[in-house]
């Protein structure tokens, strides 16, 4: 009797029910792909894309959002010290208007390499662990509510 009484970990700790889904299993089953002559894609319906493991950080952004600072900066700055070269005389104050636009296309590389190496951290320590806790993650099919249930 007195294992009755006691909730097993499949049961909901809420309304107790025995009706749970894993998410892994609710976000395959809610996932259709198709294709057609012209077309091709992938449908989810929204319990899937709710229950959606989590995605790794790409580079892709970072590089765009930090690269065209690196290449405007660096670009005008040779383009200044080529001007420099060419008249020394002429233009007494854009050496450290060039100066300024080198030195900030080395900072925009080093935030980039930062940023960078943030993403990587993420993905090697962190996203492991999200994947983990989503395999083990159990959805109520009657309240709704999450369970990690750990094995």
């Amino acid at each position: 009797m007195a294992s009755t009484s006691r909730l097993n970990p499949y049961q909901c700790d809420q309304c107790g029910t025995t009706n749970i889904v894993a998410a892994p299993l609710l976000f395959e089953q809610g996932t259709r792909s198709y294709s057609g002559p012209f077309h091709s894609g992938i449908s989810q319906s929204y319990s899937a894309q709710a229950v959606a493991p989590p995605d790794l950080r790409g580079y892709g952004r970072s590089l765009l959002l930090w690269g065209i600072p690196i290449c405007f900066t660096f670009f005008l700055g040779l383009v200044g010290l080529g001007g420099i070269l060419e008249h020394p005389r002429s233009i007494a104050t854009s050496g450290n208007i060039v100066a300024i636009l080198l030195l900030l296309g080395v900072a925009c590389t080093g935030g980039m390499l930062l940023r960078f190496r943030s993403i990587a951290r993420y993905n090697r320590e962190v996203y492991p662990r999200l994947y983990r806790n989503w395999e083990h993650t159990y959805i109520c099919g009657r309240c709704g509510r999450s369970l990690i249930i750990p094995s």
